[in-house]
């Protein structure tokens, strides 16, 4: 006699690798069910009857199929990792269910004496759509860039599924929530989208991301979908207590995570549990019992979620698992791992194109000389802006491309050199521009021209903070400056910022790049309260800011000095946790000095030293040469110190007044009948 006991949480998220380290989280899905659809729950409890589907096969009076074909379709969703498992690692998957579900898995050699008999082929077997739900060809697998692919078991994020009365749908993700591996819910009882597999992508298959040891979790998960229970039952988890499955020829067990074949005798005295189940979590499972394919096909008899409906002949005809197709044109898609470059600059993309094999490639964008016809195409950037790249593809059966906007950030080249004084007030022009480049959020705004608001003149740029938060960090990028022969270098800013209140943790930052914006140095930060200039918290929105709210940061470049080509870039964060208020940026300068080039060569005679100095400079000629003149400079070129006419004519001069000068550098110009020497001081 079975003994079932109904509870609101049963489906499983089942970790059946590093078991020590997952816990079976169907009661945590269940909750969040539950929380987003309390309709949930009463289906629950209907559907967790012992005889209720049962019934509803019988009320059906229509003759039952004994043998089944399910039409699957994965989704696999990514960020362009390893969770971008491949088509063989799917086909893998595939075949090792459809042995489970055969009883072709050569393991069951190793099913113990107790259940040998009883050993079950379920006839069911599984194959890859070839029409989708639109009535277009396909190769039974999709997949999306999607951030998703982080998954939180939210029923909005199904976003993809297609109709669970004609295919089963498996998605495949980067991450579960509470160290899951993967989980299923019953058949009616969470809403149609939902009705699909999540699993972990280290967990299809056995090559791949997967492994063997992994690689029934797809069996276990399947098993959920087709109504099975765990083989203890829907009370506990697994070593807590002795429960039932409701199946009558699997024995009342605690369940297990490991393989003690020999002493697997828990709960009733001389019956052996059915350890090598695989609803179990012990990771030698390799079989099906008899009653078990029964609850199994009573739940693809049973209309319940349109399960009956699934393997019936017009569907498989209507999915292509009957007289498939194979005239599939490519799906275009693509990566690209770089999303800053420069004029001058090619970049390669990766082709991840789908559904069909690729006989041709075109890859183009305004912003670039030419196209690629190579699978993972080369673009060159002639022109600065915000790039979109297209990508068309194609087979003998047809084309398809795809144009993603704003994909790459071509920064401009700039044509500094010599000294460089920027004076960015927004005054005149536009902004942004193709020198001034600002980033564009998926959605809120972006840093903006505004004539209402300025530290001088009429304009400044802004982030609208509080009526249209940026959902994500938003930047803006200079061109291209040369501080190749550079001995100083300076950067200031004016910007006002407010927090609506205290918890407000909106962030700026200041970045220098020297390699085309491949890697970027912070050179400033500031958030929250240390962001704020207005002294006091401001509520509304900040719109107006007074002349005293203005705050002046300044920023030393000196040590990028020597490269040919610095970029800066802005990037404001907003607070993840709600919309802060409004930022103000205006009067962007930069100034850069080139300074005299040294020469050591001449004079060879004439010394200079503490070098270093602290207080004074000792200049010792020891040639025939008499000194005609000699002056300091600071790094600005501005003559700091004169030395009079009749302090050259000794061989050692010592100049003893540069105490009060400033730490930095400065330059030494000793010029003689024979030539001028121009030594670069250090000042400690």
């Amino acid at each position: 006699m079975r003994i079932y006991i109904a509870i609101f949480y049963f489906v499983c998220l089942c970790p059946l690798k590093d078991i020590a380290q997952q816990n079976c989280g169907f009661g945590f899905a269940y909750k969040q069910l539950f929380g987003q659809d309390p309709s949930a729950k009463s289906r629950f409890e209907k559907i967790t009857q012992p005889t209720y589907l049962t019934d509803q096969v019988s009320a059906n009076n229509s003759v039952l199929a004994t043998s089944f074909t399910i039409p699957v379709v994965f989704h696999v969703l990514h960020l362009g990792g390893a969770e971008n498992i491949s088509d063989a690692q799917i086909n893998d998957a595939l075949a090792i269910l459809n042995k489970d579900y055969r009883k072709l898995n050569a393991d069951t050699a190793n099913i113990v004496a107790q259940f040998k008999s009883i050993a079950a082929d379920c006839n069911i077997q599984f194959s890859l759509a070839t029409i989708d739900d639109n009535g277009q060809c396909t190769n039974g697998i999709t997949r999306h860039y999607d951030s998703r692919t982080n998954w939180t078991i939210n029923m909005a994020d199904y976003v993809y599924t297609w109709s669970p009365s004609k295919y089963l749908n498996v998605y495949v993700v980067k991450s579960l929530p509470n160290g899951t591996a993967g989980y299923s819910y019953l058949p009616a009882t969470a809403p149609m989208q939902a009705d699909a597999v999540v699993i972990l992508n280290g967990y299809i298959g056995s090559i791949g991301t997967g492994n063997l040891y992994s690689s029934r979790a797809l069996t276990h998960e399947v098993g959920h979908w087709l109504n099975l229970a765990h083989t203890w039952g829907n009370t506990n988890n697994p070593g807590v207590a002795c429960g039932d499955d409701g199946v009558g020829d699997t024995p009342v067990t605690k369940g297990h995570y490991n393989c003690s074949l020999n002493n697997a005798v828990d709960c009733t005295p001389t019956v052996v549990e059915n350890i090598q189940n695989y609803m179990e979590y012990a990771y030698c499972s390799n079989m099906y019992t008899q009653g078990q394919r029964t609850r199994m096909q009573n739940c693809l008899n049973s209309p319940s979620a349109g399960r009956n409906n699934v393997s019936s002949s017009n569907n498989l005809v209507a999915t292509g698992v009957v007289n498939p197709i194979y005239n599939c044109i490519p799906k275009a898609e693509y990566l690209s791992n770089i999303k800053v470059s420069c004029i001058g600059n090619s970049l390669a993309f990766v082709d991840q194109s789908y559904n069909a094999p690729v006989a041709n490639w075109v890859w183009s964008c305004s912003l670039a000389a030419g196209t690629s016809t190579i699978q993972n195409g080369i673009l060159s950037f002639s022109n600065s802006g915000l790039a979109d790249i297209k990508l068309k593809v194609g087979n003998v059966f047809g084309n398809d491309s795809i144009n993603k906007s704003q994909v790459i950030t071509v920064l401009a080249g700039g044509t500094n050199t010599g000294n460089i004084t920027l004076n960015q007030g927004f005054e005149t022009g536009f902004f942004p521009d193709n020198n001034w480049i600002a980033s564009v959020p998926q959605y809120g705004s972006s840093f903006q021209q505004i004539s209402s608001a300025a530290a001088s003149g009429s304009n400044s740029i802004w982030v609208n903070n509080y009526y249209d938060n940026p959902n994500g960090p938003i930047s803006f990028y200079s061109p291209a400056f040369n501080f190749q022969n550079s001995v100083s270098a300076q950067l200031s800013f004016k910007y006002v910022y407010a927090q609506q209140n205290n918890s407000n943790n909106d962030v700026l930052k200041v970045y220098t790049s020297i390699n085309c914006g491949a890697m970027w140095t912070q050179v400033y930060s500031a958030s929250g309260t240390s962001l704020s200039t207005t002294g006091t918290l401001i509520p509304g929105p900040l719109l107006n800011p007074t002349p005293a709210q203005w705050k002046t940061e300044n920023i030393d470049l000196l040590s990028y000095a020597g490269n040919p080509k610095v970029y800066i870039k802005f990037e404001f964060t907003p607070d993840v946790t709600g919309a802060g208020n409004n930022l103000f940026i205006d009067d962007i300068n930069l100034n850069s000095v080139v300074g005299i080039k040294e020469n050591s060569n001449s004079l060879i005679s004439v010394n200079v030293f503490p070098n270093p100095f602290n207080s004074e400079v000792i200049i010792e000629n020891n040639s025939t040469n008499a000194i005609m003149s000699i002056k300091v400079f600071d790094c600005t070129l501005r003559q700091l110190r004169d030395v009079k006419p009749d302090d050259l004519t000794v061989k050692k001069i010592i100049l003893n007044d540069l105490k009060h000068l400033n730490d930095g550098i400065y330059f030494l110009e000793i010029k003689a009948e024979a030539g001028i020497k121009m030594i670069k001081l250090i000042k400690e």
